[in-house]
Protein backbone atom coordinates (compact mmCIF):
# COMPACT_ATOMS: atom_id res chain seq x y z
CA UNK A 1 0.00 0.00 0.00
CA UNK A 2 1.41 3.38 -1.03
CA UNK A 3 1.78 6.23 1.39
CA UNK A 4 -0.81 8.24 -0.61
CA UNK A 5 -3.45 5.54 -0.17
CA UNK A 6 -2.58 4.73 3.43
CA UNK A 7 -5.70 4.81 5.57
CA UNK A 8 -6.04 6.32 9.07
CA UNK A 9 -6.51 3.99 11.98
CA UNK A 10 -8.03 5.64 15.10
CA UNK A 11 -7.72 3.73 18.34
CA UNK A 12 -9.70 5.37 21.15
CA UNK A 13 -8.74 4.53 24.75
CA UNK A 14 -11.34 5.67 27.28
CA UNK A 15 -10.30 6.62 30.80
CA UNK A 16 -12.03 4.57 33.53
CA UNK A 17 -13.28 7.75 35.25
CA UNK A 18 -14.53 11.15 34.16
CA UNK A 19 -12.10 14.04 34.06
CA UNK A 20 -13.51 15.66 37.21
CA UNK A 21 -13.17 12.51 39.34
CA UNK A 22 -9.72 11.89 37.88
CA UNK A 23 -8.59 15.36 38.91
CA UNK A 24 -10.03 15.19 42.43
CA UNK A 25 -8.94 11.53 42.82
CA UNK A 26 -12.43 10.41 43.80
CA UNK A 27 -14.23 7.19 42.95
CA UNK A 28 -16.30 7.54 39.79
CA UNK A 29 -19.30 5.27 39.00
CA UNK A 30 -18.80 6.03 35.25
CA UNK A 31 -22.49 6.62 34.64
CA UNK A 32 -23.34 8.44 31.40
CA UNK A 33 -24.01 11.14 30.37
CA UNK A 34 -23.06 12.26 33.92
CA UNK A 35 -21.61 10.33 36.84
CA UNK A 36 -23.38 10.66 40.19
CA UNK A 37 -20.56 12.78 41.70
CA UNK A 38 -20.85 15.39 38.95
CA UNK A 39 -24.63 15.43 39.30
CA UNK A 40 -24.29 15.96 43.06
CA UNK A 41 -21.84 18.86 42.76
CA UNK A 42 -23.53 20.45 39.75
CA UNK A 43 -20.47 20.33 37.51
CA UNK A 44 -19.82 19.43 33.89
CA UNK A 45 -19.05 15.73 33.47
CA UNK A 46 -16.57 14.96 30.66
CA UNK A 47 -15.16 11.60 29.64
CA UNK A 48 -12.00 12.61 27.81
CA UNK A 49 -10.32 10.16 25.50
CA UNK A 50 -6.76 9.88 24.27
CA UNK A 51 -6.74 9.34 20.50
CA UNK A 52 -3.89 7.59 18.74
CA UNK A 53 -3.67 8.37 15.04
CA UNK A 54 -1.79 6.47 12.40
CA UNK A 55 -1.74 8.13 9.00
CA UNK A 56 -0.89 11.29 7.16
CA UNK A 57 -3.92 13.41 8.00
CA UNK A 58 -4.21 15.16 11.36
CA UNK A 59 -7.55 14.56 13.02
CA UNK A 60 -8.83 16.91 15.76
CA UNK A 61 -8.30 15.35 19.16
CA UNK A 62 -9.41 16.13 22.72
CA UNK A 63 -6.63 15.90 25.27
CA UNK A 64 -7.25 14.51 28.73
CA UNK A 65 -7.72 17.26 31.33
CA UNK A 66 -4.45 16.25 33.02
CA UNK A 67 -2.62 17.17 29.80
CA UNK A 68 -4.38 20.48 29.21
CA UNK A 69 -2.45 23.70 29.71
CA UNK A 70 -3.22 25.30 33.08
CA UNK A 71 -5.41 28.05 31.61
CA UNK A 72 -7.60 25.51 29.78
CA UNK A 73 -7.67 23.06 32.67
CA UNK A 74 -8.96 25.76 35.02
CA UNK A 75 -12.13 26.06 32.93
CA UNK A 76 -13.18 22.60 34.11
CA UNK A 77 -12.38 22.84 37.83
CA UNK A 78 -14.38 20.84 40.33
CA UNK A 79 -15.54 23.73 42.50
CA UNK A 80 -19.35 24.10 42.35
CA UNK A 81 -19.87 27.64 41.07
CA UNK A 82 -23.44 27.52 42.40
CA UNK A 83 -21.85 28.21 45.82
CA UNK A 84 -21.26 31.83 44.75
CA UNK A 85 -23.91 32.30 42.06
CA UNK A 86 -26.98 31.07 43.98
CA UNK A 87 -26.49 30.39 47.71
CA UNK A 88 -30.13 29.33 48.22
CA UNK A 89 -29.91 26.70 45.50
CA UNK A 90 -26.55 25.55 46.89
CA UNK A 91 -27.94 25.03 50.40
CA UNK A 92 -31.03 23.24 49.14
CA UNK A 93 -29.21 20.93 46.74
CA UNK A 94 -25.58 20.36 47.83
CA UNK A 95 -25.11 22.13 51.18
CA UNK A 96 -21.42 21.27 51.42
CA UNK A 97 -18.29 21.93 49.46
CA UNK A 98 -16.40 19.01 47.91
CA UNK A 99 -13.11 17.80 49.37
CA UNK A 100 -10.57 18.87 46.78
CA UNK A 101 -6.87 18.17 46.60
CA UNK A 102 -4.15 20.78 46.81
CA UNK A 103 -0.61 20.12 45.62
CA UNK A 104 2.26 22.27 46.84
CA UNK A 105 5.65 22.95 45.32
CA UNK A 106 8.81 21.30 46.60
CA UNK A 107 10.45 24.56 47.79
CA UNK A 108 7.73 24.91 50.42
CA UNK A 109 8.21 21.34 51.66
CA UNK A 110 11.96 21.82 51.81
CA UNK A 111 11.53 25.08 53.71
CA UNK A 112 9.64 23.64 56.70
CA UNK A 113 11.72 20.45 56.97
CA UNK A 114 10.63 17.16 58.49
CA UNK A 115 12.93 16.45 61.43
CA UNK A 116 11.76 17.29 64.95
CA UNK A 117 14.74 19.59 65.38
CA UNK A 118 13.40 21.73 62.54
CA UNK A 119 10.21 22.51 64.46
CA UNK A 120 11.74 24.77 67.10
CA UNK A 121 10.00 27.65 65.36
CA UNK A 122 6.64 26.23 66.47
CA UNK A 123 7.50 26.76 70.14
CA UNK A 124 8.89 30.18 69.30
CA UNK A 125 5.69 31.16 67.53
CA UNK A 126 3.49 30.14 70.44
CA UNK A 127 5.79 31.90 72.91
CA UNK A 128 6.09 35.24 71.07
CA UNK A 129 3.47 35.82 68.34
CA UNK A 130 0.58 33.71 69.60
CA UNK A 131 -0.12 35.62 72.88
CA UNK A 132 -1.08 38.79 71.00
CA UNK A 133 -3.39 37.05 68.50
CA UNK A 134 -4.25 33.57 69.88
CA UNK A 135 -6.61 32.27 67.22
CA UNK A 136 -4.97 28.84 66.84
CA UNK A 137 -5.82 25.97 69.16
CA UNK A 138 -2.55 24.56 70.46
CA UNK A 139 -4.11 21.16 71.05
CA UNK A 140 -5.73 20.96 67.62
CA UNK A 141 -2.51 22.15 66.01
CA UNK A 142 -0.37 19.52 67.72
CA UNK A 143 -2.87 16.67 67.28
CA UNK A 144 -4.11 17.44 63.76
CA UNK A 145 -1.24 19.32 62.09
CA UNK A 146 2.06 18.29 63.69
CA UNK A 147 1.10 14.74 64.65
CA UNK A 148 3.21 12.36 62.47
CA UNK A 149 0.34 9.86 62.58
CA UNK A 150 -2.04 12.32 60.92
CA UNK A 151 -2.36 12.02 57.14
CA UNK A 152 -0.34 14.74 55.38
CA UNK A 153 -2.49 17.63 54.18
CA UNK A 154 -1.12 20.37 51.94
CA UNK A 155 -3.19 23.01 53.77
CA UNK A 156 -1.44 22.05 57.01
CA UNK A 157 1.92 22.34 55.30
CA UNK A 158 1.00 25.83 54.12
CA UNK A 159 0.04 26.83 57.67
CA UNK A 160 3.27 25.45 59.17
CA UNK A 161 5.37 27.23 56.53
CA UNK A 162 3.59 30.53 57.25
CA UNK A 163 4.18 30.01 60.97
CA UNK A 164 7.89 29.42 60.42
CA UNK A 165 8.21 32.51 58.23
CA UNK A 166 6.54 34.69 60.86
CA UNK A 167 8.47 33.25 63.82
CA UNK A 168 11.89 33.41 62.17
CA UNK A 169 13.95 36.64 62.33
CA UNK A 170 14.78 38.18 58.97
CA UNK A 171 18.00 37.08 57.30
CA UNK A 172 20.33 38.79 54.84
CA UNK A 173 17.73 38.08 52.14
CA UNK A 174 15.40 40.55 53.84
CA UNK A 175 11.66 40.02 54.38
CA UNK A 176 10.98 39.50 50.66
CA UNK A 177 12.87 36.22 50.75
CA UNK A 178 12.44 33.07 48.67
CA UNK A 179 10.34 31.43 51.40
CA UNK A 180 7.94 34.39 51.40
CA UNK A 181 7.45 34.20 47.64
CA UNK A 182 7.10 30.39 47.79
CA UNK A 183 4.25 30.74 50.30
CA UNK A 184 2.58 33.48 48.27
CA UNK A 185 2.77 31.26 45.18
CA UNK A 186 1.32 28.36 47.17
CA UNK A 187 -1.62 30.54 48.23
CA UNK A 188 -2.25 31.19 44.55
CA UNK A 189 -2.02 27.44 43.90
CA UNK A 190 -4.59 26.87 46.64
CA UNK A 191 -6.92 29.37 45.01
CA UNK A 192 -6.47 27.77 41.59
CA UNK A 193 -7.10 24.35 43.13
CA UNK A 194 -10.52 25.61 44.27
CA UNK A 195 -9.72 24.82 47.91
CA UNK A 196 -11.56 26.59 50.74
CA UNK A 197 -10.17 25.49 54.11
CA UNK A 198 -9.81 27.04 57.54
CA UNK A 199 -6.10 26.15 57.65
CA UNK A 200 -5.52 28.07 54.43
CA UNK A 201 -7.27 31.11 55.90
CA UNK A 202 -5.11 30.86 59.02
CA UNK A 203 -2.02 30.78 56.82
CA UNK A 204 -3.23 33.94 55.05
CA UNK A 205 -3.73 35.65 58.45
CA UNK A 206 -0.12 34.87 59.39
CA UNK A 207 1.16 36.16 56.05
CA UNK A 208 -0.83 39.37 56.51
CA UNK A 209 0.76 39.84 59.93
CA UNK A 210 4.20 39.16 58.43
CA UNK A 211 3.65 41.77 55.73
CA UNK A 212 2.45 44.28 58.32
CA UNK A 213 5.50 43.68 60.50
CA UNK A 214 7.87 44.21 57.60
CA UNK A 215 5.93 47.02 55.88
CA UNK A 216 5.44 45.06 52.67
CA UNK A 217 2.92 47.37 51.01
CA UNK A 218 0.54 47.36 49.24
CA UNK A 219 0.66 43.58 49.70
CA UNK A 220 -0.22 43.83 53.42
CA UNK A 221 -3.32 45.92 52.72
CA UNK A 222 -4.48 43.59 49.95
CA UNK A 223 -3.76 40.43 51.95
CA UNK A 224 -5.91 41.67 54.83
CA UNK A 225 -8.70 42.18 52.31
CA UNK A 226 -8.09 38.63 51.07
CA UNK A 227 -8.53 37.41 54.66
CA UNK A 228 -11.92 39.11 54.88
CA UNK A 229 -13.20 37.67 51.60
CA UNK A 230 -11.80 34.20 52.24
CA UNK A 231 -13.27 34.09 55.74
CA UNK A 232 -16.64 35.23 54.43
CA UNK A 233 -16.56 32.52 51.77
CA UNK A 234 -15.87 29.96 54.50
CA UNK A 235 -18.75 31.37 56.54
CA UNK A 236 -16.71 31.72 59.71
CA UNK A 237 -18.15 35.21 60.31
CA UNK A 238 -21.27 33.36 61.46
CA UNK A 239 -19.28 31.71 64.26
CA UNK A 240 -19.54 34.93 66.32
CA UNK A 241 -23.33 34.65 66.22
CA UNK A 242 -23.78 31.22 67.82
CA UNK A 243 -21.91 29.32 70.49
CA UNK A 244 -21.92 25.93 68.78
CA UNK A 245 -22.12 25.43 65.04
CA UNK A 246 -23.63 22.41 63.39
CA UNK A 247 -20.99 19.88 62.26
CA UNK A 248 -18.31 21.49 64.48
CA UNK A 249 -17.18 20.67 68.00
CA UNK A 250 -17.04 23.34 70.72
CA UNK A 251 -13.27 23.63 70.22
CA UNK A 252 -13.59 23.90 66.44
CA UNK A 253 -16.31 26.55 66.72
CA UNK A 254 -14.19 28.58 69.14
CA UNK A 255 -11.19 28.35 66.80
CA UNK A 256 -13.31 29.48 63.85
CA UNK A 257 -14.70 32.32 65.98
CA UNK A 258 -11.24 33.42 67.08
CA UNK A 259 -9.99 33.24 63.48
CA UNK A 260 -12.73 35.63 62.39
CA UNK A 261 -11.96 38.01 65.26
CA UNK A 262 -8.31 37.91 64.13
CA UNK A 263 -9.44 38.92 60.63
CA UNK A 264 -11.56 41.75 62.02
CA UNK A 265 -8.68 43.01 64.20
CA UNK A 266 -6.35 43.04 61.18
CA UNK A 267 -8.96 44.82 59.06
CA UNK A 268 -9.26 47.63 61.64
CA UNK A 269 -5.56 47.74 62.51
CA UNK A 270 -4.47 48.15 58.87
CA UNK A 271 -6.34 51.50 58.79
CA UNK A 272 -4.83 52.99 61.97
CA UNK A 273 -2.47 55.20 59.98
CA UNK A 274 -5.13 56.24 57.46
CA UNK A 275 -8.59 56.28 59.03
CA UNK A 276 -10.16 57.59 55.81
CA UNK A 277 -9.93 54.10 54.28
CA UNK A 278 -13.11 52.10 54.76
CA UNK A 279 -12.96 48.78 56.63
CA UNK A 280 -14.23 45.72 54.77
CA UNK A 281 -15.69 43.98 57.82
CA UNK A 282 -19.02 45.19 59.18
CA UNK A 283 -19.51 45.83 62.88
CA UNK A 284 -20.72 42.69 64.70
CA UNK A 285 -24.02 43.12 66.55
CA UNK A 286 -23.95 43.79 70.29
CA UNK A 287 -24.96 40.20 71.05
CA UNK A 288 -21.97 38.73 69.19
CA UNK A 289 -19.80 36.23 71.03
CA UNK A 290 -16.36 37.35 72.11
CA UNK A 291 -13.35 34.99 72.36
CA UNK A 292 -13.19 33.16 75.68
CA UNK A 293 -10.50 34.05 78.21
CA UNK A 294 -7.07 33.25 76.77
CA UNK A 295 -5.97 31.35 79.88
CA UNK A 296 -8.96 29.01 79.56
CA UNK A 297 -8.31 28.64 75.82
CA UNK A 298 -4.68 27.68 76.39
CA UNK A 299 -5.71 25.07 78.99
CA UNK A 300 -8.29 23.51 76.62
CA UNK A 301 -11.16 24.17 79.02
CA UNK A 302 -13.36 25.94 76.47
CA UNK A 303 -16.36 23.68 77.19
CA UNK A 304 -16.69 25.17 80.71
CA UNK A 305 -15.76 28.74 79.74
CA UNK A 306 -18.22 31.56 80.53
CA UNK A 307 -19.79 33.06 77.43
CA UNK A 308 -18.89 36.73 76.87
CA UNK A 309 -20.78 39.02 74.52
CA UNK A 310 -19.86 42.26 72.84
CA UNK A 311 -22.32 44.42 74.76
CA UNK A 312 -20.76 43.50 78.13
CA UNK A 313 -18.52 46.12 79.79
CA UNK A 314 -14.80 45.28 79.59
CA UNK A 315 -13.28 43.51 82.59
CA UNK A 316 -9.87 41.96 83.27
CA UNK A 317 -11.46 38.50 83.45
CA UNK A 318 -12.31 38.69 79.74
CA UNK A 319 -8.71 38.17 78.68
CA UNK A 320 -6.38 39.95 76.31
CA UNK A 321 -7.78 38.77 72.99
CA UNK A 322 -11.38 39.49 73.98
CA UNK A 323 -10.40 43.03 74.96
CA UNK A 324 -8.51 43.38 71.69
CA UNK A 325 -11.67 42.35 69.81
CA UNK A 326 -13.69 44.97 71.69
CA UNK A 327 -11.02 47.58 70.92
CA UNK A 328 -11.15 46.70 67.23
CA UNK A 329 -14.95 47.08 67.14
CA UNK A 330 -14.73 50.46 68.87
CA UNK A 331 -12.01 51.48 66.44
CA UNK A 332 -14.39 50.66 63.59
CA UNK A 333 -17.00 52.93 65.13
CA UNK A 334 -14.43 55.71 65.38
CA UNK A 335 -13.63 55.26 61.68
CA UNK A 336 -17.32 55.37 60.85
CA UNK A 337 -17.80 58.59 62.83
CA UNK A 338 -14.99 60.08 60.72
CA UNK A 339 -16.53 58.91 57.42
CA UNK A 340 -20.17 59.75 58.09
CA UNK A 341 -21.43 63.32 58.06
CA UNK A 342 -23.57 63.92 61.18
CA UNK A 343 -27.25 64.34 60.44
CA UNK A 344 -27.91 66.04 63.79
CA UNK A 345 -24.99 67.80 65.44
CA UNK A 346 -26.32 67.20 68.98
CA UNK A 347 -26.82 63.48 68.35
CA UNK A 348 -23.34 63.20 66.82
CA UNK A 349 -21.69 64.92 69.77
CA UNK A 350 -23.51 62.64 72.22
CA UNK A 351 -22.46 59.58 70.21
CA UNK A 352 -18.83 60.72 70.23
CA UNK A 353 -18.95 61.35 73.98
CA UNK A 354 -20.25 57.84 74.65
CA UNK A 355 -17.63 56.39 72.32
CA UNK A 356 -14.86 58.38 74.01
CA UNK A 357 -15.95 57.23 77.47
CA UNK A 358 -16.07 53.63 76.29
CA UNK A 359 -12.59 53.87 74.75
CA UNK A 360 -11.19 55.32 77.97
CA UNK A 361 -12.83 52.56 80.04
CA UNK A 362 -11.51 49.87 77.71
CA UNK A 363 -8.01 51.36 77.73
CA UNK A 364 -8.05 51.56 81.52
CA UNK A 365 -9.11 47.92 81.82
CA UNK A 366 -6.58 46.76 79.23
CA UNK A 367 -3.75 48.55 81.07
CA UNK A 368 -4.90 46.97 84.32
CA UNK A 369 -5.12 43.58 82.60
CA UNK A 370 -1.57 44.00 81.30
CA UNK A 371 -0.26 44.79 84.77
CA UNK A 372 -2.30 42.00 86.36
CA UNK A 373 -1.05 39.33 83.97
CA UNK A 374 2.48 40.64 83.64
CA UNK A 375 2.11 41.56 79.97
CA UNK A 376 4.73 44.05 78.83
CA UNK A 377 2.63 45.40 75.95
CA UNK A 378 -1.13 44.92 75.91
CA UNK A 379 -2.68 44.93 72.42
CA UNK A 380 -6.02 46.60 73.33
CA UNK A 381 -4.32 49.69 74.74
CA UNK A 382 -1.99 50.01 71.74
CA UNK A 383 -4.90 49.76 69.29
CA UNK A 384 -6.89 52.42 71.16
CA UNK A 385 -3.95 54.81 71.54
CA UNK A 386 -4.64 57.19 68.66
CA UNK A 387 -8.20 57.91 69.77
CA UNK A 388 -8.08 58.20 73.56
CA UNK A 389 -7.84 61.18 75.91
CA UNK A 390 -4.60 63.04 76.53
CA UNK A 391 -4.21 61.65 80.07
CA UNK A 392 -4.22 58.08 78.83
CA UNK A 393 -1.93 58.97 75.95
CA UNK A 394 0.56 60.23 78.53
CA UNK A 395 0.29 56.99 80.51
CA UNK A 396 0.72 54.78 77.45
CA UNK A 397 3.55 56.95 76.09
CA UNK A 398 5.30 56.61 79.45
CA UNK A 399 4.86 52.86 79.17
CA UNK A 400 6.32 52.92 75.67
CA UNK A 401 9.28 54.89 77.02
CA UNK A 402 9.93 52.32 79.79
CA UNK A 403 9.70 49.60 77.16
CA UNK A 404 12.16 51.52 74.97
CA UNK A 405 14.71 51.74 77.79
CA UNK A 406 14.43 47.97 78.34
CA UNK A 407 14.92 47.24 74.65
CA UNK A 408 17.95 49.50 74.24
CA UNK A 409 19.51 48.18 77.48
CA UNK A 410 19.27 44.57 76.31
CA UNK A 411 19.68 45.38 72.58
CA UNK A 412 16.85 42.91 71.99
CA UNK A 413 13.07 42.92 71.72
CA UNK A 414 12.50 39.16 71.97
CA UNK A 415 11.60 39.01 75.65
CA UNK A 416 9.05 41.82 75.50
CA UNK A 417 6.55 40.22 73.09
CA UNK A 418 7.07 42.96 70.52
CA UNK A 419 4.73 42.13 67.67
CA UNK A 420 3.62 44.23 64.69
CA UNK A 421 0.59 45.34 66.72
CA UNK A 422 2.88 47.27 69.09
CA UNK A 423 4.78 49.31 66.50
CA UNK A 424 2.03 51.87 65.87
CA UNK A 425 1.69 52.71 69.59
CA UNK A 426 5.48 52.91 70.05
CA UNK A 427 5.63 55.31 67.10
CA UNK A 428 2.75 57.40 68.48
CA UNK A 429 4.55 57.54 71.82
CA UNK A 430 7.55 59.12 70.10
CA UNK A 431 5.26 61.60 68.31
CA UNK A 432 3.64 62.45 71.66
CA UNK A 433 7.01 63.39 73.16
CA UNK A 434 7.94 65.30 70.00
CA UNK A 435 4.74 67.32 70.36
CA UNK A 436 5.52 67.99 74.01
CA UNK A 437 8.99 69.21 73.11
CA UNK A 438 7.59 71.47 70.39
CA UNK A 439 4.98 72.88 72.78
CA UNK A 440 7.08 73.31 75.95
CA UNK A 441 10.69 73.25 74.73
CA UNK A 442 11.27 70.63 77.44
CA UNK A 443 14.51 68.84 76.53
CA UNK A 444 13.53 65.79 78.58
CA UNK A 445 10.64 65.26 76.11
CA UNK A 446 13.13 65.46 73.22
CA UNK A 447 15.33 62.89 74.98
CA UNK A 448 12.31 60.62 75.45
CA UNK A 449 11.49 60.83 71.75
CA UNK A 450 15.10 60.00 70.90
CA UNK A 451 15.06 57.02 73.29
CA UNK A 452 12.00 55.59 71.56
CA UNK A 453 13.66 56.13 68.17
CA UNK A 454 16.70 54.16 69.37
CA UNK A 455 14.43 51.34 70.53
CA UNK A 456 12.69 51.25 67.16
CA UNK A 457 16.11 50.91 65.52
CA UNK A 458 16.72 47.82 67.66
CA UNK A 459 13.25 46.47 66.86
CA UNK A 460 13.95 46.92 63.13
CA UNK A 461 16.32 43.95 63.34
CA UNK A 462 13.19 41.84 63.98
CA UNK A 463 10.44 43.84 62.27
CA UNK A 464 11.46 45.91 59.27
CA UNK A 465 8.48 48.25 59.66
CA UNK A 466 10.17 49.76 62.74
CA UNK A 467 12.87 51.28 60.51
CA UNK A 468 10.20 53.07 58.48
CA UNK A 469 8.66 54.45 61.67
CA UNK A 470 12.06 55.93 62.56
CA UNK A 471 12.04 57.73 59.20
CA UNK A 472 8.51 59.01 59.88
CA UNK A 473 9.57 60.44 63.26
CA UNK A 474 12.50 62.26 61.63
CA UNK A 475 10.20 63.61 58.92
CA UNK A 476 7.75 64.93 61.51
CA UNK A 477 10.53 66.57 63.55
CA UNK A 478 12.13 68.25 60.51
CA UNK A 479 8.91 69.45 58.89
CA UNK A 480 7.14 70.37 62.12
CA UNK A 481 4.10 68.26 61.14
CA UNK A 482 3.27 67.22 64.69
Amino acid sequence: MSAANETRVIIPRMRPSCSQCQRSKKRCDREKPQCSACVRYGRECVYASTVSIVGNDQAPTRLPSSELPPKIAQDEESFPVVFFLDSVLFRRSLNRLPDLDLSLSNPLLNYIGYAASDRVFVSKYFATIHPSIPFLSKREFRERVLNPLSPPRPANTLLVASMKLLATPITEEGPRCNAYYAIKNSLLEAENSCVLELRVLQAIILIALYELGHAIYPAAYLTVGYCVRYGSALGIHKAVEQYSEEAFSITESEERRRSWWAVLVLDRFISLGSADRVSLTTDPNSNSLLPIDDAIWEENREIDAPVRRLFEPPTTSMGRFSLTAQAAVLLGRVFRSIHEFPVLEGFWQNDVKILDNTLVALTNVSLEEGRFRGIGVCSPSTICYSFISQDFKLEIAAGMLRLAHTITATNSCAAEEITPFCLEAIYRGAVFYAQEYSRTDDHSAAASCEAIKNALTVISKRWKAAAFYVQLIDARMITGIL
